[in-house]
C-alpha cells in the first residue's frame, strides 16, 4: 500500500466516531488534537522498536496506536497497527519493516483527515 493509495474508502467513520461520543464535536477535536500531537511520538517509538527488534515495544506502540486510532474508527489504520501488535505479541518481527510502512501510511491519512476536520 503506497501513501497515495489507501485500503478502503473514507479513512474515518466520523458518523461512528461521534455517535461514540455521543454527537460531542468538542470532545472529538480534543481528542484529533492529542492524536495530532502524540501521533509522532507514538510512531517514533514503533520504529525504534522495530529497528532494535524489541518486540515487546513493538507489541505496546503497536496497541497503543490501535487503541488510539480506533477512537477515530479508521478501520484500515487500526487493522495495520493489530497485525503490528500481534506481530510484537508473537515475537514474530519477520516482515516488521513492510508492516511499519503500511502502519505509516495509514497514520499520515489519519492525521489529514484529522487536520481537515480541525479546519472546519
Amino acid at each position: 500500500m503506497s501513501s497515495t493509495e489507501h485500503s478502503e474508502p473514507g479513512v474515518l467513520d466520523l458518523e461512528r466516531a461521534l455517535s461514540r461520543l455521543a454527537g460531542d464535536e468538542e470532545m472529538f477535536g480534543e481528542l484529533a488534537e492529542i492524536f495530532l500531537r502524540e501521533s509522532p511520538r507514538w510512531m517514533a517509538l514503533l520504529e525504534k522498536s522495530v529497528a532494535d527488534e524489541d518486540a515487546a515495544g513493538v507489541f505496546r506502540a503497536a496497541h497503543d496506536l490501535k487503541g488510539s486510532t480506533d477512537v477515530f474508527c479508521a478501520a484500515a489504520a487500526v487493522k495495520a497497527a493489530q497485525h503490528m501488535e500481534k506481530m510484537g505479541r508473537e515475537e514474530q518481527l519477520a516482515g516488521a519493516d513492510e508492516a511499519l510502512g503500511a502502519l505509516k501510511a495509514e497514520i499520515v491519512w489519519v492525521r489529514n483527515e484529522l487536520r481537515d476536520y480541525l479546519k472546519r
